[in-house]
């Protein structure tokens, strides 16, 4: 149905209205109840629908539903003469006739607040201004062995005025519905699932294992963290080798020293007295701890978290207990120079690190508030905010959504980073905050994130065995065969697609039976599928559309609305959300559809808030997909996903033993629309619960081989990667990249070589790692080596643009083999066979390379 053809849409005339205000109710404001079908869109004018009724059925309510359904439905509140200040919604049991109860706790008014994204109750305020109508979404599970007609009363309460009574009736009968409704988005019992708290837990989410804690020292997967008295880290080694794989014997400094929190005033640094650190938390999943260091002049506390991922949550507060002239309040950070030797943020691309100072300030023009720091198999990357952290928004809309201010390390743009050599052994890095006042009681939040690197170990043999196909074509009849002809075991299906047409709502209605008998199918020929399924953007065909639009900013995004512009919105929005939104969003994706089952329809949507409620329903809707499609995983495209949002989808994924990838893509975040950022650098958090990763939307393959490692291989975080734009099969087997089919090239004739080789059963030995056999005595021709028991596949490329020549060294003891033989494999369209006498020297054209298969002499 059209939007404009809505009941709901059609205004009641002047005439009526002004009748209607000539009533003047005892509360000073109508009520409305409205059913779940009706959903109430206008905000600034009465709905004919509610005119035609009389005084008497406006507060009075009737609705019908199943045992076992969540039944919702609304209020309009609507407020012609004066503003409604702190509105609030209370509840009766409601019974039937035997004496049966729905009771009052068993109701909720989503308006008023809820469960939020971190499993924390939050109440909201509700004021309405004078002349408009607020709906009021209100819902209830019913049990399921409810029977009959329950009566119970609503009341909406308001500070200045009168209280309205709603008589309500709800008759339930027929059999239990399955899972509350939830299959029927019509009946919106999905509204439920935002305040959800599944996939929390006290348990780490595979591969991870119980943290622990032994005096104060944690340990964990990755490596062990030692916190000093004044509640920071004095020593943090990492135990992966330089294939990233776990040894136990190794101990990867990546703090030189440990870190400071340091106060200088006038008088030099303040020294601070340590209290005891206190335990505050302990289980399987986290260590959480606090501590208290003070003097005449300042209380500093300080908390952390430390998650089983890796993953530190600090909060230091400091606290002025007296006026005081302050020089500067900052963090430091002594990193090892092994450990610090590539960098990723603060406007630097990541590769190597500059062997110059780095000198950055605050800016949130730019979205840059991370730093990391690393090597292959140790690093560590920080986040600074304070209290007012709102996640920014990310892609073309980081303008409409920036980063907050922080009070404390920014300072009024005074505050910044320094990266500076302080030694042969040590890279100092500082963020400092800069002068300022305080008076006393002021209180300042210098927050924190961490984050060591790598996240888990490489897992070569999945990349091996887990093959996508991934089409960009919108006609789905293709891709099951496509799939089974080339040998792909997985297929990624995008939106915009015949059995999946609306972005972010893989469960709309119509599309259900399509999208499942897909999977079905593909499932009967032992192919997974994957769905893109990400937050960000949201269609504006779910039927919760005007449900979320009644919790105001909450789930859809303030912002401009038909004065938008963006870069893929030169000429403001699409005039259907101008029409029926008109103010108070942002428009994001739109497509037409010009052939198929949707033809003629199209697909608008708006940006989601980050960190909302939202998270808890999309938590909800892929358990839902589990359960009701078979869904095997999921495709995240630039996200407004959190780390503890991904560490819930990583459990629900995981909870029936059946492991499902996530795989995650980026656009090139590094240009003035989305604030320059590093695109890979937006997504660390989210990495301990990603399986692959797909960077590089306008990446050239001409890129240096660092940047290379550090913003597309996914090396130094433990994980494997596909290449995108960077369409160089050469560059990119040096670190296990292929292209994914079909929508970035051809891996077909790879997968063959790999599986003839045995790829699966195979290590890597990439040119970083001191244990790689070949060496080349070109900087320009890399050489990386995967080792299968007595054969190799060594893949050499060259990363200029010009032929290059290189005289190369093997290793016998690191190849664990004497080989009898070099060969050329025959690769469609790559490489043709040949066998080569020696290995001693090799010439390769600009842009190019070779495979060399070698076999222990027999």
């Amino acid at each position: 149905m059209n939007e404009q053809d809505s009941e709901m849409r059609r205004a009641a005339s002047p005439e009526v209205v002004s009748k209607i205000l000539q009533e003047f109710p005892e509360a000073g404001y109508f009520c409305f109840t409205e059913d779940r079908a009706h959903d109430i869109r206008m905000t600034h004018a009465l709905p004919a629908r509610w005119a035609e009724r009389s005084a008497e059925s406006r507060t009075k309510f009737h609705g019908d539903c199943f045992p076992g359904e969540f039944y919702s439905w609304q209020i309009g509140v609507f407020t012609p003469y004066i503003p409604l200040s702190d509105v609030s919604v209370t509840f009766s049991d409601w019974k039937n006739e035997k004496g049966d109860k729905i009771p009052a706790s068993a109701f909720r008014c989503f308006n008023m607040g809820g469960i939020d994204a971190y499993g924390k109750a939050f109440s909201k305020t509700i004021n309405v201004p004078k002349g408009e109508i607020q709906a009021l979404w209100i819902g209830s599970d019913v049990p399921a062995s409810a029977s009959g007609i329950y009566k119970g009363t609503v009341t909406v309460n308001a500070s200045n005025t009168k209280p309205v009574t709603i008589d309500c009736k709800l008759t339930v009968q027929g059999n239990a519905i399955a899972r509350h409704g939830d299959n029927e988005g019509w009946r919106k019992a999905r509204l439920r699932w935002l305040d959800s708290t599944i996939g929390n837990s006290d348990e780490p989410t595979a591969p991870y294992t119980p943290v622990k804690l032994q005096n104060q020292t944690i340990s964990w997967l990755g490596g062990s963290m030692k916190l000093s008295d004044d509640g920071l880290p004095e020593s943090l080694f990492t135990c992966y080798d330089q294939s990233n794989q776990l040894d136990r014997q190794k101990e990867n400094a990546v703090l030189a020293n440990g870190i400071r929190f340091v106060i200088e005033t006038d008088r030099g640094t303040e020294i601070l007295k340590s209290g005891k650190l206190h335990i505050t938390e302990k289980n399987n999943a986290s260590i959480g701890w606090t501590t208290t260091q003070r003097n005449g002049d300042f209380e500093i506390e300080c908390s952390g978290k430390f998650g089983f991922d890796g993953f530190v949550d600090y909060r230091i507060q400091v606290k002025s207990l007296r006026k005081v002239q302050v020089k500067d309040i900052r963090l430091e950070v002594p990193y090892t120079a092994y450990a610090a030797k590539y960098m990723m943020g603060l406007g630097h691309k990541g590769g190597l690190r500059p062997d110059t100072m780095i000198c950055w300030k605050w800016n949130v023009d730019k979205h840059q508030d991370k730093i990391w720091m690393g090597n292959i198999n140790a690093g560590l990357n920080f986040c600074f905010k304070d209290e007012n952290y709102v996640r920014p928004l990310v892609n073309v809309y980081y303008s409409l959504g920036k980063l907050n201010l922080p009070a404390s390390w920014g300072n009024e743009s005074k505050g910044g980073i320094r990266i500076m050599p302080h030694n042969d052994d040590t890279v100092l890095m500082t963020a400092y905050s800069g002068e300022r006042s305080m008076s006393k009681g002021d209180v300042l939040h210098y927050d924190f994130n961490m984050l060591v690197t790598p996240v888990k170990p490489l897992n070569l043999s999945e990349l091996a065995r887990k093959r996508f196909y991934h089409s960009n074509s919108d006609v789905s009849a293709g891709y099951i065969p496509a799939a089974q002809n080339a040998g792909a075991n997985m297929i990624n299906v995008h939106h915009k697609k015949d059995i999946y047409p609306f972005i972010n709502y893989p469960y709309y209605d119509e599309a259900v039976p399509d999208l499942r008998r897909f999977i079905a199918d593909a499932h009967s020929k032992n192919l997974d599928v994957r769905l893109y399924y990400t937050t960000r953007e949201l269609t504006v065909k779910l039927p919760e559309l005007w449900a979320l639009r009644s919790l105001g900013s909450e789930v859809i995004h303030d912002g401009p609305g038909k004065d938008s512009r963006t870069l893929i919105h030169k000429n403001g929005p699409h005039e259907w959300l101008n029409e029926n939104l008109t103010t108070h969003f942002i428009p994001a994706w739109y497509n037409a559809f010009t052939e198929g089952k949707y033809a003629g329809d199209m697909d608008l949507s708006v940006i989601t808030t980050p960190d909302s409620r939202w998270n808890n329903y999309y938590l909800e809707g892929l358990d839902w997909m589990i359960g009701n499609l078979g869904l095997d995983g999921i495709y995240i495209d630039d996200s407004a996903l959190d780390h503890q949002t991904l560490q819930r989808a990583r459990r629900i994924l995981d909870a029936d033993g059946k492991r499902r990838l996530i795989d995650i893509h980026s656009w090139n975040h590094n240009n003035e629309w989305a604030g320059y950022a590093n695109s890979l650098h937006l997504y660390l958090e989210l990495l301990p619960y990603v399986d692959r990763t797909w960077i590089g939307e306008s990446f050239s393959a001409d890129n240096p081989l660092d940047f290379w490692m550090v913003e597309m291989s996914g090396i130094p975080f433990g994980l494997m990667s596909e290449t995108l734009d960077a369409q160089n099969v050469f560059r990119g087997m040096i670190y296990g990249m292929l292209p994914r089919l079909p929508w970035s090239g051809n891996p077909v004739p790879f997968w063959h070589l790999w599986d003839d080789f045995g790829m699966k059963d195979a290590v890597m030995r990439g040119y970083w790692d001191e244990r790689c056999p070949v060496k080349t005595d070109n900087a320009s021709i890399p050489a990386t080596v995967y080792i299968n028991g007595d054969k190799a596949l060594l893949v050499l490329a060259n990363w200029t643009d010009m032929p290059q020549a290189a005289n190369i060294t093997l290793d016998e003891n690191l190849l664990g083999f004497k080989p009898s033989s070099y060969v050329l494999p025959e690769i469609a369209d790559t490489q043709s066979e040949e066998k080569i006498s020696s290995l001693t020297r090799c010439e390769i054209p600009g842009r190019s390379g070779m495979f060399i298969l070698m076999e222990k002499l027999k």
